[in-house]
């Protein structure tokens, strides 16, 4: 079938940021890296031009994040037959994200692609690996390894063997030291021919780390002094524990709630063994400081003060955080710091840029704080072009970013590498001979 090489095809995150999934044709077999989703206004896409399900010979699992691992129940759906390899505790917080998510579609009125019980046979096909250790795929074919990719705990790239190619699939990837997680040291692998990697930031350069976090903790400092509250919206998985330990490490003297999808992950995170989560110790402090909120005692909480908030969503379309800032964008006293990015048309961009809160087909003037800050996981322009510099592959493919930012990468990377460098579409095929 592919005597003329391999072939690379794009089901996804081409020129786009969302549903991760890029197909690997070679000898015969088929393979997919990541089986992600994208949300969109009043729905979620799938992965596209994914047929004959059925013939896929493995699946790699990256992390957990629904944008790279959302289309796992819908692949059972369409009678998967194959191995997902993905670290366990990948899967955990996976698992928990899916049965979240599928939920939540149903509250919406949104028709997920598959039912609940193809969920639970997700689990039937799992091949859990440890990171570091090189496997084999079911067939023999390819030679895999899991490498700390320093996003988010669990996560990892691929590092693989395919045709005597070596192809690194960087996934999402944070090479900078972070509270929760070790950096990623990709850019110190040698004779890579194939480079596949994430340019979220490929434009944008990260502020400095050290001034944001003393920026957002004194922040929280200037609200609690000035005889209010502080809301802080996070993402569950990763922005929740990092925001816990800062406030744990500068033992800020007031009580900490934790709401919503972070506390169940928190725990999860806590029981793991995974040997790339930083600071552990400071990770136990966050966790025992943090007092869980039971949904029935939320009133009762937004009617006091001197005290910090975390909970989900990190973008407040959903979840606890929803509820708290209704209850609380009226005090001019209170602070709502948000941790990450606002995508345009979600709630948390209208309450920076527009200081108004939509809720309920209401638009509500907001009184409060309202600040933002870069707490990205992943890595940013600098970063980027380092890696890109360093291994200096034969293929650079320009993936999981919008158009600003993969032409940034492309523009450098053209200049400053002997790399052949591509930009796929969704649907494009790529070979490699």
């Amino acid at each position: 079938m592919l005597a003329y090489g391999m072939k690379i095809i794009f089901h996804g995150a081409a020129r786009e940021v969302g549903k991760s999934c890029i197909e690997i044709q070679t000898d015969g077999q088929r393979y997919i890296l990541d089986a992600g989703v994208k949300f969109v206004y009043k729905g979620i896409e799938y992965p596209k031009y994914l047929d004959n399900v059925h013939e896929l010979d493995g699946v790699f699992i990256s992390h957990a994040h629904l944008d790279h691992s959302g289309a796992l129940p819908m692949l059972e759906h369409k009678r998967l037959n194959c191995p997902i390899y993905l670290t366990k505790l990948t899967w955990k917080i996976t698992n928990e994200l899916l049965e979240d998510s599928y939920h939540l579609e149903l509250l919406k009125h949104v028709h997920p692609a598959y039912v609940e019980r193809d969920i639970h046979l997700v689990e039937h096909d799992l091949e859990f690996v440890k990171y570091d250790k090189e496997y084999f795929t079911k067939d023999k074919k390819i030679s895999f390894q899991f490498l700390n990719s320093g996003h988010i705990p669990g996560g990892a790239s691929i590092l693989m063997n395919v045709e005597g190619k070596k192809l690194l699939y960087t996934a999402d990837i944070n090479t900078e030291d972070t509270l929760l997680m070790v950096p990623s040291l990709a850019e110190q692998l040698q004779g890579i021919d194939i480079l596949i990697t994430e340019n979220t930031y490929g434009e944008r350069k990260h502020p400095d780390r050290k001034a944001t976090e003393e920026g957002f903790l004194s922040s929280v400092k200037e609200g609690l002094a000035g005889g209010g509250s502080v809301l802080i919206p996070v993402f569950s998985v990763g922005r929740a524990q990092e925001v816990l330990m800062l406030l744990a490490r500068e033992n800020i003297d007031a009580p900490i709630y934790l709401d919503g999808m972070p506390r169940r992950i928190m725990d999860i995170v806590m029981q793991s063994n995974d040997p790339y989560i930083n600071n552990r110790e400071l990770l136990e402090s966050a966790a025992d400081k943090a007092i869980y909120v039971h949904k029935h005692h939320r009133e009762e909480i937004c009617k006091r003060k001197g005290l910090i908030i975390v909970s989900s969503s990190g973008m407040v379309q959903g979840g606890p955080s929803v509820f708290y800032a209704e209850h609380m964008i009226h005090d001019k006293n209170n602070f709502l710091l948000l941790t990450g990015f606002q995508a345009s048309g979600t709630t948390g961009r209208s309450l920076f840029e527009d200081h108004v809160f939509y809720h309920k087909g209401k638009k509500i003037p907001v009184q409060c704080h309202v600040r933002k800050f870069d707490f990205s996981a992943h890595y940013g322009q600098d970063s980027i072009i380092n890696l890109q510099r360093k291994i200096n592959a034969k293929h650079l493919i320009l993936q999981h970013g919008d158009l600003d930012a993969l032409e940034a990468a492309r523009n450098f990377a053209e200049k400053n590498t002997k790399s052949k460098v591509y930009v796929p579409e969704v649907g494009e095929e790529i070979i490699i001979d």
